[in-house]
């Protein structure tokens, strides 16, 4: 392969030579390009592969299979290339005038700008030779690999704005059998300005398989690579038999490079809403707050509710949160389908974790969202404060683990009658240490001493002294024994039996019990020294534990169970029934899993009595497949006066996914009351998905019905097209739906 050049002293040379001479006598054009052939590109990669240079210095790289100067002319031919600044040219013969400082180019032609975002096609073109001005003709314009826009004749203006002449625009693949794409918007002119990321349509025209639907004189869009801009999100379409048939539009509203908001409107047949979204970057935490104001055909006037949250790193290993609330009604969150739960909890926190500390701090204000709570709402603790900071180190002499904890909690009650409006404070300190050793054939022997003092502060309460101090010395000692094996297919395997003998007792006067009322008995606190949820109650002497464990831990299935009881010397009168911890002996705890290749996951608990009927059993199944998911869930609480629970209370939940096919996805969501029996709540929603388009359609039920709520039904509609309003596409085109 050759390299000629009219200006050297010999017209054909070899290539190392020719690329010496081609930069002398290229150096005289402003276009600078620097000759090579593409063959030896692969031979010489490392040494003399052409780099882009800044545009200022108008430096270019060229390579092509033959280069031919005359004097006046450069003419490149034969799988042409141009890198220019952060723009690469593709072609079949470009023609450079020296003269005039234009390029006459010849296709197919492939020119791409910004790394590859922005990529234009074309059949013929003249260019400037910095390639920022020209025409191009039968010309494409696509834009990070999803929009595309075709035209008759395209101009280029700054290296910046591209405008097309009478353009058909469209995210959409045309599948085989038909010639037109699902959607399109056709225009008598559009530019493209790749440096504010915007595309404008003069005329538009929107199309749906090919028939005219929608028309405005001016619309702009932003393009695809742009990741936020000012302008209208995808509008949903709500149906619901409480609030009516409605529409809500949401305008994304941009505040600079850190903050935004968005403005969404939402008018329906029975109801005027107004939601707001504010969301703030900062250099060491975010905020994001949800709020809306609302008008119905209820009897509550103006409605609405404001959700807050926020994290901030304030230094020091310190963050600092918060979780804000608030509604005007307790039915607002489930009318307008915000939130579903029976508790608002607000919660503002300090924290810090270290390798040997811990600190935290909150405060936490509750509002009932239940009826039956209503009328003795300010005799509920409504604002709840608690700090705790606790340091652990290793003591030389002793060996093991210490460590020193300092804590204080506090309930405020809005009512000031005696009893129902107790307010509480209390301080707590705590010390202690623990060790662990093997002892003879592999017994692992675990023990633990502590020691605690509280001071009470009690107001509004004339069966308790309003100042009391109470210490607590616990000690534990624990005997497993641990056997392990490996088995012919290469799975670990595990049975540990374990015995536990634990004592503590609370010295002082008596207080109230505002942190332990509920308990749960489970696997994670079937060895603790008191399977009290709070701090109000430590204990009431000695109880001991026995249990075992077992696992299996292999390549494709692991699974494993944990079996044990407590037993006390005296019944703790604390502990509600259906906790499974009262009496002398408790409820025999079953505790299980599987998990199948990451795939199926199996989970059940159950508290049986001494008669094996059970108390409490919850079992859940997760179900992960390429195609589809499945969650199940089941749970059934015998009644207990103590609990507030009249009846018994037996659910199933259900959640999956379905992927139909390559573009539809189906979702479902269950839940049916086997003591009621009827559904409590259901829906369903469909999703079709790819790089021209999203539909999503759902319809919903809940069942619930009091005073203040009545059952409802929703739909909901949205439509997004390709890029716009998608917030994933497929990089892949696909037909039909």
């Amino acid at each position: 392969m050759t390299v000629t050049f009219a200006n050297c002293p010999k017209t054909t040379k070899t290539l190392r030579h020719a690329v010496t001479c081609g930069l002398s006598a290229l150096a005289l054009t402003s276009f600078g390009f620097v000759a090579m052939s593409n063959s030896a590109l692969a031979q010489t990669a490392t040494s003399t592969r052409p780099v882009a240079q800044n545009v200022t210095t108008q430096n270019a790289a060229l390579l092509a299979d033959a280069v031919n100067f005359t004097g006046t002319q450069l003419i490149a031919t034969g799988n042409v290339e141009v890198l220019y600044s952060d723009m690469r040219l593709s072609a079949g013969r470009i023609t450079y005038d020296r003269a005039t400082g234009a390029l006459s180019i010849e296709g197919p032609i492939y020119l791409s700008q910004n790394g590859g975002d922005t990529v234009v096609l074309a059949s013929a073109a003249d260019l400037s030779s910095d390639l920022r001005n020209g025409i191009l003709t039968s010309a494409r314009l696509v834009i990070d690999q999803q929009f595309q826009l075709a035209a008759a004749s395209m101009e280029r203006i700054d290296g910046r704005y591209t405008r097309l002449a009478r353009t058909v625009s469209s995210t959409c693949k045309i599948c085989e059998g038909s010639s037109v794409p699902l959607w399109q918007i056709r225009a008598s002119e559009v530019i493209h300005d790749s440096e504010a990321r915007q595309i404008y349509f003069t005329d538009a025209q929107l199309r749906l398989w090919d028939v005219p639907v929608f028309f405005l004189p001016r619309l702009r869009l932003p393009d695809p690579t742009l990741e936020r801009a000012t302008g209208f999100l995808v509008p949903v379409l709500n149906d619901s038999s409480t609030l009516g048939t409605g529409l809500q539009i949401p305008y994304f509203i941009t505040l600079g490079e850190h903050r935004d908001l968005t403005v969404s409107p939402f008018i329906a047949t029975e109801a005027r809403s107004l939601n707001l979204r504010y969301r703030q970057a900062y250099q060491n935490g975010a905020l994001e707050i949800n709020g809306a104001l609302s008008t119905d055909e209820t009897d509550n006037g103006l409605r609405g509710y404001l959700f807050a949250d926020g994290l901030w790193d304030v230094g020091n290993d310190l963050q600092f949160g918060i979780d804000l609330r608030a509604t005007s009604d307790i039915s607002y969150l489930l009318d307008y389908d915000i939130y579903d739960g029976d508790r608002l909890t607000s919660r503002i926190w300090l924290e810090r974790y270290g390798s040997d500390t811990a600190f935290d701090a909150q405060l936490i204000h509750i509002r009932t969202l239940r009826e039956s709570e209503v009328a003795i709402e300010d005799t509920l603790p409504f604002l709840i404060g608690d700090a705790s900071y606790k340091h652990f180190f290793s003591p030389k002499k002793l060996g093991g683990t210490a460590w020193v904890e300092l804590s204080s909690s506090a309930f405020y009650r809005e009512s000031d009658t005696d009893v129902d409006g107790m307010d509480v404070l209390r301080t707590s300190a705590e010390i202690g240490w623990e060790n662990s050793a093997i002892w003879g054939p592999g017994i692992r022997v675990d023990g633990q001493v502590s020691g605690v003092v509280d001071a009470y502060s009690i107001w509004q309460n004339s069966e308790y002294e309003s100042q009391v101090g109470r210490v607590t010395p616990a000690a534990l000692l624990r005997l497993s024994y641990p056997l392990e094996r490996t088995t012919s297919t290469g799975a670990h395997q595990m049975i540990e039996p374990i015995v536990q003998l634990s004592w503590s007792q609370s010295y002082g006067g008596d207080v109230p019990n505002s942190d332990s009322v509920l308990s749960e008995f489970d696997s994670g606190n079937l060895l603790a020294l008191s399977q009290f949820s709070g701090s109000d109650r430590r204990g009431i002497g000695a109880r001991g534990a026995v249990g075992v464990k077992f696992s299996h831990q292999g390549k494709d299935l692991s699974y494993g169970a944990t079996v044990g009881r407590v037993i006390a010397r005296e019944n703790d009168s604390d502990y509600t029934v259906v906790s499974g911890l009262s009496g002398i002996t408790s409820d025999l705890l079953i505790d299980a899993y599987a998990q199948l290749d990451n795939k199926l996951y199996l989970s059940s608990r159950a508290l049986l009595d001494n008669d094996l009927s059970v108390n409490k059993w919850e079992t859940r199944l997760d179900l992960l497949r390429k195609r589809y998911s499945l969650g199940l869930v089941h749970s059934f609480v015998q009644a207990d006066a103590d609990e507030d629970r009249d009846t018994d209370l037996s659910e199933v939940g259900l959640d999956s996914t379905i992927k139909l096919n390559d573009n539809w996805t189906a979702t479902a969501d269950f839940r049916y009351d086997f003591e009621a029996e009827q559904t409590s709540s259901s829906g369903i929603a469909f999703e079709y998905l790819n790089e021209c388009a999203r539909v999503k359609l759902g319809v919903s039920r809940s069942y619930t019905d009091s005073d203040s709520t009545d059952p409802t039904i929703s739909y909901s509609f949205s439509v997004g097209f390709g890029a716009f309003g998608n917030q994933s596409t497929s990089s892949q085109g696909t037909c039909g739906f």
